[in-house]
């Protein structure tokens, strides 16, 4: 299982960065543009068991559907999701809301498993690590100027 961590702080309240990613419109908001997100379905409001059908659009032409359930949702501290199925051969993305200093610290902690054993793991080398990392520095700064204006 590979794992990627990334953390930021946001000079905001915990309760309001917490609020933000719990409204998964906004996924739209700090997706890459050469991504493009299509929420399917979403029980609402979110808690715990909740499912989310996604289609993810990239390269132009590559989508994937993707369906996640929230395994764990901690009011102002903790967003797991879980895929049900996708693209992945497992993905659990945690979403850690930490106060520090009066600010927020907002971690993703995202551990993931491609398919096609041998051959995911060379794609994994070569290109899908590097373009989640990349993923997610582009959320976190996104999110940082969102919540500080």
């Amino acid at each position: 299982m590979n794992e990627i961590k990334k953390s930021i702080l946001i000079n905001c309240p915990v309760s309001k960065a917490f609020q933000f990613h719990s409204d998964t419109n906004n996924l739209k908001k700090i997706t890459p543009d050469s991504i493009k997100v299509k929420i399917l379905r979403m029980d609402l409001p979110l808690k715990e068991g909740s499912e989310i059908g996604l289609e993810i659009k990239q390269f132009g032409f590559l989508k994937n559907k993707w369906q996640i359930r929230l395994t764990a949702f901690i009011q102002n501290s903790l967003i797991t999701d879980t895929q049900i199925s996708g693209p992945f051969k497992s993905w659990v993305h945690d979403h850690i809301f930490d106060e520090a200093e009066g600010k927020t610290k907002m971690t993703d902690r995202i551990r993931y498993e491609l398919p096609f054993g041998v051959l995911g793991n060379i794609a994994d080398k070569i290109l899908v690590n590097k373009m989640i990392e990349k993923q997610f520095e582009f959320r976190h700064k996104i999110t940082k100027k969102l919540l500080e204006s």
